[in-house]
């Protein structure tokens, strides 16, 4: 199909295009070079990234606290003024004018549209940066990457790496359960639905590692680990809540339930201490229980299962 060719096409609609709007500028007022600002700025810069250094060594060497953090203080004080006074002149101060009327709205294609910073017409686009000496920016960065540098020295402050030591306990095998005056345990000083603390012989205190061991009326079941009871009846769990590391230090002999009194947990001891009500969502751990060749209770190994609270 032929078309006319004095009739001119339709540009499609795009009612995404805004009109254009021109703004002029009134007034421009470019400040003069100032040697004073840029020496502001380098030794404003410059002292604020020796200062940081300063931080460093001091808190390196085990300074007083007063000395590396006012450095610190101080550093980011002076660094913050050099990035304040490097901008101070940078731009010239600029009135500008934009029309508010209502013009007509004309819609074009995208493909012809007009960024309007790019018209001639247009003088505020044509505002630039006014140039900076490069020193200044040099001396800037460097500051801020000698406080970065030093801000490295807060990491051994940290704290050593606790590795494994949040899974681990002293419990080991051949380790002897004591109470907390220090005094082993043997099975037959428990009767039936007693319950007794104990602590890995040399580490009494040691939160993570309390267990409180349990006769039974009858043997447990499963999944109890029937190789870690002692006659049959005599278990050993971890006193540490798997909730929130509440000590579970009651027992309900009705129903052979510990109980933790922080959070309303109970743990069914003769199912290998699942729990049964509360917030806890994993059973207490087991201790592997043997006894030695004087007939006291001993450990066969450390919990095989993290005791206490999950985390990570």
């Amino acid at each position: 199909m032929s078309q006319d060719p004095t009739t001119t096409p339709t540009p499609p609609d795009d009612p995404t295009e805004p009109p254009a709007l021109k703004r002029h500028v009134l007034e421009m007022h470019v400040p003069d070079p100032s040697r004073a600002n840029d020496a502001f700025v380098a030794w404003t810069a410059g002292l604020g990234g020796v200062l940081a250094v300063a931080f460093a060594l001091v808190l390196r060497l085990g300074g007083p606290l007063p000395v590396y953090s006012g450095c610190l203080a101080l550093s980011l004080f002076l660094l913050g003024l050099a990035v304040r006074r490097y901008f101070f002149d940078r731009f010239p101060e600029v009135v500008a004018a934009e029309p508010r009327e209502v013009v007509e709205e004309v819609r074009v294609p995208v493909t012809a549209a007009v960024d309007p910073r790019d018209d001639e017409d247009d003088d505020y686009a044509l505002i630039k940066p006014l140039e900076r000496r490069g020193f200044l920016t040099r001396i800037i960065v460097g500051a801020f990457g000698a406080l970065g540098i030093s801000l490295l020295s807060l990491v051994p402050s940290l704290g050593p790496n606790v590795g494994n030591t949040l899974r681990q306990t002293p419990w080991a095998r051949g380790v002897r359960a004591v109470n907390n005056d220090g005094e082993p345990l043997r099975p037959e000083d428990l009767a039936v639905g007693n319950i007794a603390s104990v602590w890995p012989d040399g580490a009494i205190g040691f939160e993570r590692a309390a267990v409180v061991i349990i006769r039974l009326s009858e043997p447990p079941k499963e999944p109890t680990n029937m190789a870690w009871v002692v006659d049959e009846t005599v278990v050993g769990y971890s006193k540490i809540c798997t909730h929130a590391g509440c000590p579970v230090a009651l027992y309900r002999e009705q129903d052979q339930s510990l109980f933790c009194p922080c959070h309303q947990s109970t743990f069914d001891v003769p199912h290998a201490c699942k729990p049964t009500f509360g917030p806890a969502a994993r059973a207490l751990p087991q201790l592997p229980l043997g006894v030695d060749d004087e007939g006291y209770l001993i450990a066969m190994g450390d919990f095989e299962e993290l005791a206490g609270p999950s985390f990570g």
